[in-house]
């Protein structure tokens, strides 16, 4: 597993590499004080997982987060934040964030939380609902999906947009908006955000 940590601060990334040098052993863990170093680094190396500070010397607010999914949009971005209102939280969501680890949480529970996304689950904070470490994989879905819903809803979590889907799934874009459309409709959502929330808060792992 390859990891990126991001941030400008030494000690947010030393600490985070430390934790997850003793959840992942083996893990490859490499940092980045800039937006640009980061692309640099992702252009010379696929990550499984990048840990992204919103607040980046070289670049403003979620930019690094827009571009990251743009020129990976299979690796998986968890935001690692100062910046912990609703809001923010939500947007970034909406631009492709698979979790959100506030950086006041305290340490069990900043553990707690890489655990649950080294593990393949979702983190967010306790204002849109934060989720423990997931079930076993093959555990019953509490909505009534079909088996390539449930495919589709496990892309949709992970951040890919309808056209990556299609291609990763070998369907038609239009037939990945029918299922978007029927699994929001099922969980009683109405955006891939609120999805995305909403398959935290069941703490199922797709």
């Amino acid at each position: 597993m390859n990891i990126l940590i991001v941030d400008d601060h030494a000690l947010i990334r030393e600490g985070a590499a430390s934790m997850i040098a003793g959840l992942a052993p083996g893990a490859r863990v490499d940092q980045a004080d800039t937006c640009a170093a980061a692309l640099a680094r992702a252009a010379a190396r696929r990550y499984d997982l990048v840990l992204l500070d919103l607040q980046l010397p070289d670049q403003p607010g979620f930019v690094a987060l827009e571009r990251c999914r743009a020129e990976h949009p299979e690796t998986a971005v968890v935001v690692l934040s100062a910046q912990e209102d609703r809001a923010t939280v939500l947007r970034a969501l909406d631009l492709g964030a698979k979790s959100f680890i506030p950086k006041s949480t305290d340490s069990a529970r900043m553990r707690e939380a890489l655990a649950v996304v080294l593990g393949g689950g979702i983190y967010l904070p306790g204002s849109t609902g934060a989720v423990g470490p997931a079930p076993a994989a093959g555990a019953a879905l509490p909505w009534p999906l079909t088996d390539r819903q449930v495919e589709v809803l496990g892309l949709v979590v992970a951040g890919l947009p309808n056209k990556l889907i299609a291609r990763r799934l070998d369907i038609a874009e239009s037939t990945v908006k029918i299922h978007v459309s029927a699994i929001l409709r099922e969980l009683k959502v109405t955006s891939r955000t609120q999805a995305l929330i909403a398959v935290a808060k069941s703490g199922v792992r797709l």
